[in-house]
């Protein structure tokens, strides 16, 4: 049994401020893959949506997501969310049938 962690994130921004959430995933995205148990770290915009996006992240472990949710730029990252963002994301956790 494996024990990939694997996340879909559903993100709504304010109108107007979805740059500021491209800059932002465009800022971390390579801190992110660079961590040790991160499979994959890839937003996209929701076809059709200024305002909505899709985060979808695989690690390895549940050990290796909680790392990287306690990093110093996670963190930052975090707490500039809600200057841009419609309230908080929605976070999916898969599991696998």
């Amino acid at each position: 049994m494996s024990n990939e962690v694997k996340l879909v994130i559903l993100i709504k921004v304010e109108s107007g401020k979805a740059d500021e959430q491209i800059r932002l995933y465009e800022k971390i995205k390579p801190l992110v893959l660079s961590e040790e148990g991160c499979l994959q770290y890839e937003m996209s915009r929701v076809s059709g949506s200024d305002v909505e996006f899709v985060l979808i992240e695989r690690w390895k472990s549940e050990e290796d997501l909680t790392f990287h949710d306690n990093t110093e730029y996670m963190k930052e990252a975090d707490s500039m969310s809600p200057s841009f963002r419609v309230g908080a994301a929605t976070v999916l956790k898969l599991n696998g049938i």
